[in-house]
């Protein structure tokens, strides 16, 4: 099935509705902010589709929806803080290993993508798409960290920030040029939709 605008809104408006429902089950500031989170995302989707039509004169979609995104990533990062009871810093030390390799992996990808690009990308909106998808991976670092201090809880988080930087992955490639078709856009939401679901769910069942 072809997912239209109107789809992809009412798919990513569940997702917020179910983050809010069980957030209120919770009662935990973590699934509240992953709620918040999603609800940020959501919004991202809208503009991205072309609502409100205000910003339909905003042409880069990564100005549009790339900082609402990149505004959902750090609330999730903060929900993960939240549901260990821990600050920050205690993170650290099982926090910069994985996120060297995203390190890695980001610039891999700039690499391989920025110099296929179909025509001439700008330097700044590379700079931009890096420090968002390195972001993306700064998230899934930060689950992995918290996986690994929980001894094996939050399994479903880090599937979730796992999907969610293979997402992001696959639609920066696209605006690169690098990759076309209409299967590319069904691929970015077959791995977006359970991203933001492992995560809402993962933080729900580790309360």
């Amino acid at each position: 099935m072809r997912l239209t605008k109107r789809i992809k809104i009412l798919i990513s408006g569940s997702l917020f509705v179910l983050s809010a429902v069980l957030a209120l089950l919770a009662g935990k500031l973590s699934c509240a902010l992953a709620a918040l989170a999603m609800g940020v995302s959501a919004v991202g989707d809208a503009l991205l589709a072309g609502y409100p039509g205000c910003f339909a004169e905003i042409k880069n979609r990564l100005t549009k929806g790339g900082l609402v995104f990149l505004a959902a990533h750090i609330l999730y990062i903060l929900a993960l803080i939240a549901s260990t009871g821990k600050s920050a810093r205690a993170l650290l030390p099982d926090f910069a290993r994985p996120f060297s390799l995203f390190f890695g992996l980001t610039a891999l990808h700039g690499a391989l993508f920025y110099f296929r690009a179909r025509s001439p990308v700008p330097r700044a909106f590379f700079a931009a798409a890096f420090f968002y998808l390195l972001t993306a991976g700064a998230h899934a670092a930060a689950a992995i960290a918290v996986f690994g201090q929980s001894g094996g809880g939050y399994a479903l988080n880090v599937a979730g920030t796992l999907l969610f930087y293979l997402s992001d992955a696959i639609l920066l490639a696209r605006k690169y040029g690098a990759v076309q078709g209409k299967r590319v856009s069904s691929l970015i939401w077959c791995t977006y939709v359970p991203s933001q679901l492992c995560l809402i769910i993962g933080f729900y069942l580790t309360r």
